[in-house]
């Protein structure tokens, strides 16, 4: 099977893509009040919002998630997202182990747009 099918990327980059946006739009709509968000997660939740660092991610993700919509720069908006992912799969298995399946699903949506993007990628881990 070719992973780098255009039909294929087109598709998972368009869900990864709409899957951010709809985070943080829906993180940031949320707000202080917490909706939806499980008990054990909500002291770290509060903490993130108060110190401005929840809005930074939530933002994060709705800019990168537009850019892997609209297919601009999407190595570039992969990037961005990485290190969310990573800490979306942390804080779901240290905190509340029933959402680490959408946190892996994330992370291999992730690293798949990091397996089609990666000959823009290489140069970064090459000695000179």
């Amino acid at each position: 099977m070719n992973f780098k099918n255009k039909y294929l990327v087109h598709t998972l980059r368009t869900i990864f893509g709409l899957f951010m946006v709809f985070s943080g739009v829906g993180g940031l709509l949320a707000g202080k009040s917490m909706q939806g968000v499980p008990e054990s997660m909500i002291p770290i939740m509060q903490t993130l919002w108060s110190t401005g660092i929840f809005q930074y991610i939530k933002i994060a993700e709705i800019v990168a998630g537009v850019m892997l919509v609209i297919n601009f720069l999407p190595a570039l908006a992969a990037l961005i997202i990485a290190p969310i992912a990573i800490g979306i799969i942390i804080v779901n298995a240290m905190i509340s182990p029933a959402n680490l399946p959408m946190g892996i699903a994330v992370c291999l949506l992730n690293a798949y747009m990091g397996y089609v993007h990666w000959d823009k990628y290489k140069a970064l881990f090459k000695r000179k």
